[in-house]
């Protein structure tokens, strides 16, 4: 074998060995939980799961908010993942970040930009503070493009968003969720 044909094979070997093979993910929301703490503050009418399709699940939000404006909000993300106990672990990330801040210049805070960057499409949370209407979530599917910026692993995870508002907790909202090959 002549040398140039070795060093492309040697190439070719070499890439595939260090470049990962893309394998189609599913990700879908499996279960989802809203708790409002503060029903003189808001209410939550609306949080269930729709299915559309088998690997096709649409999330459904609506917080009715009843003393407007709210000019200070506050947004706690924890993720978990289940562990071999079935129980969930901490995963990644635990962060809280004034939102009404994040909002003014998302790009400085990345962790919350790709979070944010998921719910903005299907919501209305698409402005800085104040908010001074109800806040909707309408048919959010999640999908394998979603994880680029961030890879997990297989498996089950919760997502826990803790809302506050004038500091103090308002509402917890539970998305738990699989991601399969």
């Amino acid at each position: 074998m002549n040398q140039f044909k070795f060093k492309i094979i040697l190439l070719v070997v070499i890439l595939l060995k260090t470049q990962p093979l893309s394998h189609s993910l599913t990700v879908k929301f499996t279960k989802f939980e809203c708790f409002a703490f503060d029903k003189p503050f808001a209410d939550i009418p609306k949080c269930y799961l729709k299915a559309l399709a088998r690997d096709k699940v649409a999330l459904n939000l609506h917080v009715r908010l009843h003393q407007v404006p709210v000019p200070n909000v506050s947004v706690n993300a924890g993720f978990f993942i289940k562990g071999s106990t079935q129980m969930y672990r901490p995963f990644l990330y635990n962060n809280t970040v004034n939102f009404c801040k994040f909002l003014k210049n998302p790009n400085h805070l990345p962790f919350w930009k790709i979070v944010y960057s998921i719910i903005k499409p299907a919501s209305n949370i698409n402005h800085t503070c104040p908010y001074n209407h109800d806040i909707i979530v309408n048919n959010l599917v999640l999908d394998s493009g979603m994880l680029k910026m961030v890879p997990f692993p297989t498996g089950d995870y919760l997502v826990i968003l803790r809302v506050a508002a004038y500091n103090h907790y308002k509402a917890e909202i539970r998305s738990y969720l699989s991601i399969k090959e």
